[in-house]
């Protein structure tokens, strides 16, 4: 990880120590004297609190000559023990828990950073610091010099009569994206989890998004089910391009997982009919009556980009995907990952029919 190898513990472990103090105790009934104080020995509890080797590197905006490397081949790396921290050695981000008011007031100034000044759904520092001492969970990316880079947010739920958590909120500055921060964050929130025995997380992404869609069912293993139609409504953030803010669900065991692959078997997709706004020489057109055994569904490159420079086209292909989706979820379909062509750079949700339910 941080040393191009597989991480460990380099804590120093727990130890407890004994303190005296002092308890107070009500005078006997009756008698008009102070308070009486009598010495009464109790332990104190000390966490000697040691980083994780994990593997994001800063940007170079960040941290000069240092490469933007992320090796998606690894597995995400998951600390067993109680540690509280997750660092990478050789940029020196680390990630952990966030409590105090100033830190999540930081949350709240890089929501709107990230979202845009206008954005009204920012989670106020108040609504932070509570959810942080009920159950829930805030965690930042910290540089050296304690700049806050990047967050996550999430409540405890009760989803199906099980206890989960749902991760609300995942934010990481412009400059340090694209270097692993965000998985980063989401490893770290995975291990908490499991650390407090909570089995499972649930958290959201726009379809659209292909990077997203990479990290969530690629890299954290995350399998859909179920697809919101504008979950959050329609909101001021120039993120959101003014559409409804469509949703993949999202769940993930937080027990050590591998990583998908990334490589997937192109010669065989090649050959896979495709679900398309755009159809190009050489695609196979599909239909979800065929009931295929393997589909592809593919979405914008960069849909951010296509939104921003033809907003008609991205309400288009957001439609089309909003369909697509609902209709393949609802005939049995599961979504087993993104694949990008590896000539043309396309990106398609592989969509896979159970072997009983599919037409030969």
């Amino acid at each position: 990880m941080g040393r191009r190898g597989g991480g460990g513990f380099c804590g120093r472990g727990v130890r407890a120590r004994e303190a005296r103090s002092r308890s107070i105790r009500a005078p006997p009934r009756g008698r008009k004297h102070a308070l009486v104080c009598s010495p009464k020995w109790s332990t104190v509890v000390v966490y000697e609190i040691a980083a994780y080797v994990g593997p994001p590197r800063l940007p170079s905006s960040l941290a000069p000559n240092r490469p933007r490397v992320l090796d998606d081949s690894r597995t995400h790396s998951t600390p067993t023990s109680d540690t509280g921290v997750l660092a990478d050695v050789g940029a020196e981000i680390v990630a952990r828990t966030i409590t105090s008011r100033l830190e999540c007031q930081s949350c709240v100034a890089l929501q709107h950073e990230i979202w845009g000044p206008s954005h009204g759904d920012a989670v106020p520092a108040s609504v932070l610091q509570v959810v942080a001492r009920v159950g829930g969970l805030v965690a930042g990316a910290f540089t050296p010099d304690g700049e806050l880079i990047g967050f996550v947010f999430g409540l405890p739920a009760l989803i199906d009569g099980t206890l989960a958590h749902w991760s609300h909120v995942l934010g990481v500055r412009e400059s340090a994206r694209n270097a692993g921060v965000g998985r980063m964050l989401k490893e770290f929130q995975r291990a908490e989890l499991a650390r407090r025995g909570i089995a499972r997380v649930y958290w959201t992404y726009d379809p659209l998004v292909a990077k997203n869609a990479h990290l969530n069912l690629n890299l954290l293993g995350a399998r859909v089910v179920e697809y919101v139609r504008d979950m959050y409504g329609t909101t001021a953030s120039p993120l959101h391009s003014g559409l409804a803010t469509d949703r993949l669900v999202v769940a993930s065991d937080t027990a050590p997982v591998a990583s998908r692959p990334t490589r997937s078997d192109a010669e065989r997709l090649a050959q896979c009919p495709v679900l398309t706004v755009e159809p190009r020489a050489g695609d196979r057109a599909a239909t979800l009556e065929d009931r295929s055994a393997t589909m592809l569904l593919e979405i914008p490159a960069d849909f951010q980009a296509m939104a921003a420079s033809s907003p008609e086209r991205a309400a288009r292909w957001h439609a089309a995907t909003r369909i697509n989706f609902e209709r393949a979820l609802y005939e049995g379909y599961s979504v087993t990952g993104l694949h990008r062509d590896p000539v043309t750079s396309r990106a398609f949700y592989v969509l896979a029919l159970a072997p009983e339910v599919a037409t030969p």
